[in-house]
């Protein structure tokens, strides 16, 4: 506990980013098990699927050391109440990961449309991109404030929820050009697989989603 309170008192975004470094290694992983799950290495997938798990317990823990650490005496340039929001919404970023990692474990797909495999891969390079780039944008909040607020600083930090903000856009147009996918192959296609990657995507979508609160978050923090 005293390790987070050192850390506090540097910078209130100091273990954040911390906690951001696992949630990042998370949605890298499960990148990872994305690519052998679609070149069809199931045996690898299952391995980094678990991982992901593993991760994802991990960053929970990290986030209930700093919630628990974090003393309403401790003075610091944005709000008590501000920090474990973005704490609790970066959280959700890997818990959405975990999510998907859930579900490329349920089965092992039958032969699925080569299209249909590819806008999965798509969609989860995407929202994990989304994902990576709420590391990078935690990273430069604490840069805004070890530079006082700078201009340059602050527009580097917009520039990055702009990013975000893009991707979780495309990945919108995705889910539905999915969908579209699903029903065209349906005689094709199992009830059971079309299930499965229906939830694979909604899964896929929620980590971008997850990304985007984030990033919200990390504006109004910059605007107050």
């Amino acid at each position: 506990m005293q390790v987070w309170t050192k850390l506090f008192a540097k910078s209130p975004f100091k273990p954040l980013i911390k906690h951001s470094e696992v949630v990042l290694n998370t949605v890298e992983t499960l990148e990872r098990a994305l690519q052998a799950w679609h070149s069809g290495n199931y045996g690898e997938m299952e391995r980094l699927a678990i991982e992901v798990d593993r991760l994802e317990d991990v960053a929970d823990r990290i986030k209930e050391e700093i919630r628990d650490s974090l003393s309403s005496k401790l003075m610091m340039a944005v709000a008590r109440e501000d920090v474990l929001i973005y704490l609790h919404m970066q959280d959700k970023v890997a818990d959405a990961a975990e999510d998907t990692a859930k579900w490329l474990l349920v089965k092992r797909p039958g032969e699925l449309p080569a299209e249909i495999k590819e806008l999965i891969l798509q969609m989860g390079t995407e929202s994990i991109k989304a994902a990576k780039l709420v590391h990078e944008a935690i990273v430069q909040m604490d840069r805004v404030i070890e530079s006082g607020f700078a201009d340059g600083e602050i527009e580097k930090e917009y520039g990055l929820i702009r990013k975000i903000e893009s991707v979780e856009k495309e990945i919108d147009g995705l889910d539905t050009r999915l969908m579209q996918l699903v029903l065209e192959n349906a005689e094709n296609l199992s009830w059971g697989d079309g299930f499965y990657v229906l939830n694979i995507a909604r899964t896929l979508s929620n980590i971008s989603d997850k990304a985007k609160d984030a990033a919200e978050r990390i504006r109004l923090m910059m605007n107050k």
